[in-house]
């Protein structure tokens, strides 16, 4: 079906600029760069599919937004080079793409017509390798580097993707697109733990609101389900 190569295609996006972005700036700033994901998913979504987001939602989005802003205003303010602000625009081909994305699956879902996205990640996958298969020239890689490689694909692509998409049955796209704002804290919490890349005040500051954010958010939609069940699906 149309919807299933759009969605594959949206993931092949991602997983392309992703990774090019990382090889043109630095992490802090990719992840910054996607942390728009939840608002345009949001605006995207109200438009297409008339979804009428819940108050908490946009508060949630506000706030998030804010806490992002406030966990990056620092390294943002720093001096940077051409290709570091070319990474940026390339990162944000993730949260365009992943806009269009949970806007299609939210859209199949409003009308009665669920469709199996699932293999779109595969096939995402595929012509993403096939696009940047000329960047891995020379092929230096070592088979331990193969190892990781391979893990990683699995662990931190495969197996989190298919769950998003799974999770996009039942979730409205906007707090789909919200909760992955994680990667951005858990990735910066990684980089301090394995690089060694301490956080500033400001980022534990922003991440803390990050987090509350999704939280209250989630507590306030379960907590007006059990009050309403007819509300599932709707808020």
């Amino acid at each position: 079906r149309r919807e299933l190569w759009i969605s594959a295609l949206c993931w092949c996006t991602m997983f392309t600029a992703f990774m090019v972005a990382l090889t043109m700036t630095g992490v802090a700033r990719v992840l910054v760069t996607m942390s728009v994901a939840p608002l345009l998913t949001a605006l995207l979504s109200r438009l297409v599919t008339g979804h009428r987001l819940p108050a908490r939602t946009w508060v949630a989005i506000v706030v998030a937004g804010a806490g992002m802003a406030w966990m990056f205003a620092g390294q943002l303010g720093d001096s940077v080079s051409t290709r570091e602000w070319l990474g940026s625009f390339v990162a944000l081909g993730v949260p365009i793409a992943a806009a269009v994305h949970w806007t299609i699956a939210q859209r199949s879902q409003a009308h009665g017509e669920p469709l199996d996205l699932v293999p779109s990640v595969l096939i995402g996958a595929l012509i993403s390798c096939a696009l940047t298969l000329a960047l891995a020239w020379p092929f230096q890689a070592t088979g331990r580097d193969m190892a990781w490689l391979g893990f990683l694909g699995l662990a931190q692509l495969a197996i989190p993707c298919v769950l998003a998409v799974l999770c996009a049955r039942v979730l409205p796209a906007a707090e789909v697109s919200l909760l992955g704002l994680l990667e951005v804290v858990f990735g910066i919490a990684l980089v301090w733990l394995i690089a060694g890349e301490a956080p500033h005040a400001e980022v534990l500051a922003g991440g803390s609101l990050v987090i509350g954010a999704l939280v209250v958010n989630e507590l306030l939609g379960w907590y007006q389900q059990r009050q309403d069940p007819g509300s599932i699906g709707l808020a």
